[in-house]
């Protein structure tokens, strides 16, 4: 399978430390909290880093990067770790809510859409008349780990179009027409202080999950004739 995005996002229990003095500024003038901050306060920052293909967010309550196409599983764990180490050190990081980090895998089908579609029915779905006459077809299906944390996984046939249209920012560059679409998300909803350790970890059993669950899923549909 192979590995063409990688995001990771930090969610907070409060706003960045930036924009929760917008707030303060506006209490001490007005002398009232803001009835919906998120309307006032400036969403935030966009970065497009074109070259390298990945997108920084930097919003109030979340903050998120993207990677796409990348070279190696190295180059994206090195660019999350310096992302994330940078924001926390020039505006220091609220407590976290959820730690998230999705790996996006696909697998060539030199074949059709409809026999790939066929394929994907019968090793989800078995022998099932709901979906004999649908035109497309994806499942997801939910592992609880322990200590809050979760796996989900999409799977489905995927042509690049699709994958172009809701999921890429940027365009591809090396990647076939049709494919096995597999999302591998792994979330830690335990609340606690940002750690770059943690953050590190989560990203390494991340990965580790998304090629096994995507080697599994591309296995276990291959069989199918």
């Amino acid at each position: 399978m192979k590995l063409v995005k990688v995001t990771c996002e930090l969610k907070y229990l409060e706003r960045l430390k930036v924009l929760a003095g917008y707030e303060a500024i506006y209490m001490d003038l007005l002398k009232k909290k803001p009835e919906s901050p998120s309307k006032w306060i400036t969403p935030g920052l966009r970065l497009e880093d074109k070259d390298k293909r990945r997108l920084m967010v930097i919003d109030p309550m979340r903050s998120v990067i993207d990677i796409e196409e990348p070279p190696n599983i190295g180059f994206c764990r090195d660019s999350v770790m310096q992302f994330f180490k940078s924001l926390d050190s020039r505006v220091g990081i609220p407590q976290i809510a959820r730690y998230g980090l999705r790996s996006t895998w696909l697998q060539e089908y030199e074949g059709n859409f409809k026999d790939l579609l066929d394929k994907c029915k019968q090793s989800i779905f078995g022998a099932s008349s709901l979906v004999e006459g649908v035109d497309d077809v994806s499942a997801s299906f939910d592992y609880y780990i322990n200590d809050g944390k979760k796996l989900s996984v999409t799977t489905g046939p995927m042509r690049i179009e699709q994958l172009k249209n809701q999921f890429l920012v940027f365009e591809p560059q090396s990647l076939p027409m049709l494919f096995l679409y597999v999302d591998v998300d792994l979330g830690d909803t335990v609340t606690k202080l940002f750690s770059s350790q943690h953050l590190r970890d989560v990203f390494d059993k991340a990965i580790e999950e998304g090629e096994k669950l995507s080697s599994q899923v591309n296995t276990e549909i291959g069989r199918k004739q």
